[in-house]
């Protein structure tokens, strides 16, 4: 490793302007919508820490480093921010050299703030970060390192106990732009205007049509920022931006030794099944894969790197999901549904095969039910709210889509049933969880009685934090 390469991912220590000239702040520059990820306000970075930063690939967390680094600039010495990415390295002894080459570069004194990107591209990376801290050599130093593959990042920060700092919350997940942040994009006076369950009541009459259109666009775009400002800016999505996160994803997938063939097969049972009871052992029989323990493995790997989510039946006694029984599995955002549905049909156009599907009444209800899911995902970050969020099914197949785990151990059941004219009586399955509260969620009724809810899918996804405390 040369100091040259350093000072090339470091064009700040020349000049702290030139953080202007950075490809992904000057992107900012050429864009309609700038999105500050609300996790950048979550890093106290005036004290010895090292954080860690998990969310899918090409969401934008390189931007966010890059945009903590602009503010740190405005205060710090330059050469006291170093940025480094893993993509170039392939061990721990690398990444050791790094470092060291910096240590012995620097002259200042101060705080120092390292940023380390993609690091799980490092085989050990957490050697090199346990042989720093034990030695000194982090002292005085506040780290984000960011990756993208969650299970990688908790099995390596296991073997460093004790040496990552004090804070409530050390890992931080990025999620992608929610819709309430959509919205506050395209029209800030709903946002500003409907910001509770009082407020929907008596404004969202005056806001409904502009909402379904934001629903409908949001379905599209999902919550990467790159597909979001596509489609403001053109109408469309360009395809290139599809096959951006395929080839992204595809490629972290072989990294593990997975084979592109079995993946395929398995995106196209996920498509197949979309929001209804899979086992793996259906996925292995229809299938060329042989085992359920393999098509395991492909999932969690699949999980772990932010694609799908795996969503399993409550155990009604112990309040926890059960392994045992058939899993639901959904995209973790909308957006890469639409990805992999193109790329396993072959589709030519992958937008204008989305937008026809948002045409067809019963898939959009299974859209919908995907946005639900990939918003509820969000709150599975909150310390409190670790894996809350299940699905019901009784002993006579009857289900219920949500069942989500609240901080004082309540069950809270929600349901998708995205057509108008739902009643109260639409409440039967959802009692056999909880009788006294719960959620459906509605095309167009707006209706609240005691602690149950009926409300349109905009206004949930709007509102959805506000809603589970009924």
């Amino acid at each position: 490793m040369e100091l040259e390469i350093l000072k090339e991912q470091n064009p700040w220590w020349q000049a702290k302007e030139n953080i202007l000239q950075d490809v992904q702040i000057e992107k900012l520059s050429r864009v309609r919508h700038i999105w500050h990820p609300p996790v950048i306000n979550a890093f106290n970075l005036n004290q010895d820490v090292i954080y860690t930063l998990r969310g899918s690939r090409q969401l934008g967390k390189t931007t966010l480093l890059k945009l903590l680094i602009e503010k740190l600039l405005k205060e710090n010495p330059k050469e006291n921010i170093l940025y480094f990415t893993c993509d170039i390295i392939d061990n721990y002894k690398e990444l050791i050299e790094v470092f060291n080459l910096y240590f012995e570069w620097i002259n200042n004194s101060g705080r120092r703030f390292i940023f380390i990107d993609e690091i799980t591209f490092v085989k050990e990376w957490t050697r090199a970060i346990k042989h720093l801290a034990d030695i000194g050599k982090l002292r005085n130093c506040s780290m984000i390192i960011t990756g993208s593959n969650s299970h990688d990042l908790r099995y390596e920060l296991e073997r460093m106990p004790g040496r990552r700092g004090q804070d409530a919350q050390l890992d931080k997940i990025m999620f992608g732009v929610s819709f309430r942040e959509y919205v506050e994009f395209e029209n800030k006076d709903i946002a500003s205007k409907i910001y509770d369950i009082d407020s929907a009541r008596k404004n969202y009459p005056f806001f409904k049509k502009a909402l379904y259109g934001y629903l409908n666009n949001y379905m599209l775009t999902g919550g990467f920022i790159q597909s979001i400002n596509s489609f403001s800016s053109g109408g469309k999505i360009d395809q290139d931006i599809y096959q951006q996160y395929l080839t992204w994803a595809l490629g972290d997938l072989a990294k593990t030794g997975r084979k592109e063939r079995c993946s395929r097969q398995i995106f196209e049972q996920i498509i197949k099944s979309l929001t209804t009871n899979l086992g793996f052992d259906t996925i292995a029989k229809k299938t060329s894969i042989n085992s359920h323990l393999t098509v395991e493995e492909y999932l969690d790997i699949m999980e772990s790197s932010f694609i799908v989510k795996i969503l399993y039946q409550i155990d009604m006694n112990k309040r926890v999901g059960s392994s045992r029984k058939t899993k639901k599995i959904y995209f973790q955002d909308i957006f890469l549904l639409w990805v992999f549905l193109g790329y396993v049909f072959g589709l030519p156009d992958y937008f204008l095969s989305s937008k026809r599907r948002l045409e067809d009444g019963l898939f959009k209800t299974k859209l919908i039910e995907q946005l639900i899911m990939s918003h509820l995902l969000r709150l599975e970050n909150s310390i409190n709210w670790s894996n809350i969020v299940f699905f019901f099914r009784s002993t006579n197949q009857y289900e219920v889509d949500f069942v989500v785990r609240t901080p004082d151990n309540t069950l809270l059941p929600i349901e998708v049933k995205y057509k108008d004219g739902i009643t109260l009586k639409d409440f039967h399955l959802l009692n056999k969880v909880n009788s006294n509260k719960g959620i459906i969620i509605s095309k167009d009724t707006l209706l609240i009685q005691d602690k149950k809810l009926i409300i349109p899918a905009g206004l949930f996804l709007l509102l959805y934090e506000n809603c589970l405390y009924l």
